[in-house]
């Protein structure tokens, strides 16, 4: 792939990230564009006795590279978070096995009382974990693509 290809795939990549309202994950992965990467330069010293001294530098991030920099980030903030919800389900259905509330978390809006807009419980943590490692085969397919 040429530059014009890793930015055009960058900017779908942003499209896909912005449906789900996750924009924030594109504003971190911009802000670690704009600062660089550090790189590490290693130069001999002149006497042959001293051991070499470690030298650091910037340097802007390929085309390449900031797509695979969003590709991770979204990776970190979507489906790692599947691993902590497997262990929330264990607990609910290890903590109230022997009672009878259901295993399940609810949440509730601020701003509308009484109205909750997500439940957490077992069967949709199965489900997401499901979807996760669909769209974790996706994120390896493209990674491989990206490698040819």
């Amino acid at each position: 792939m040429n530059t014009d290809e890793y930015e055009n795939l960058y900017c779908q990549v942003e499209e896909i990230i912005n449906y789900y309202e996750l924009s924030w994950i594109i504003e971190q992965v911009n802000n670690s564009i704009r600062e660089g990467k550090i790189v590490s330069i290693e130069e001999k010293l002149a006497k042959k006795n001293r051991e070499k001294t470690p030298r650091i530098k910037r340097e802007d991030y390929t085309a390449k590279e900031k797509v695979l920099l969003l590709l991770d980030a979204f990776e970190r903030a979507v489906l790692n978070t599947i691993e902590l919800e497997k262990e929330v389900g264990k607990f609910l259905t290890e903590e109230i096995r022997d009672s009878q509330l259901e295993p399940q978390i609810k949440f509730y809006s601020e701003e509308e009382e009484n109205i909750h807009e997500f439940i957490f419980d077992t069967d949709r943590i199965n489900l997401r974990q499901q979807e996760a490692g669909e769209l974790q085969n996706l994120l390896n397919h493209l990674r491989q693509e990206l490698e040819k």
